[in-house]
């Protein structure tokens, strides 16, 4: 089974308590424990910035197998050759709509 299957509404509340003041404030003390005191909130929201900007990477650099993954649960769905069939139906409405505004 792929990673994939895991993400969803779970994955979405887990990042924003991670972002709740109250999460913050928890994170930032453990920081300044470690580091001392001079590390503060502006020094956690460039770890906060690095760390999202590290996860949008990470999508973006699984995309290909999310699709692969959405196109496999696809094909095995029994909506997926009425699916096909209406989407050929569109390019082909499309296809006589283009060629009917080049005459």
């Amino acid at each position: 089974m792929s990673e994939w299957c895991l993400y969803g509404d779970d994955k979405r509340e887990k990042f924003e308590r991670r972002l709740e003041p109250d999460s913050l404030e928890g994170e930032l003390i453990r920081y300044k424990e470690v580091l001392g005191e001079e590390f503060g909130l502006k020094e956690l929201l460039a770890l906060e910035d690095l760390r999202v900007k590290a996860l949008i990477a990470e999508a973006i650099n699984n995309v290909p197998e999310f699709l692969l993954d959405q196109i496999g649960k696809a094909r095995n769905s029994y909506e997926f050759p009425s699916l096909v069939k209406e989407l050929g139906r569109i390019a082909d409405v499309m296809e006589e709509v283009v060629e009917g505004e080049g005459e």
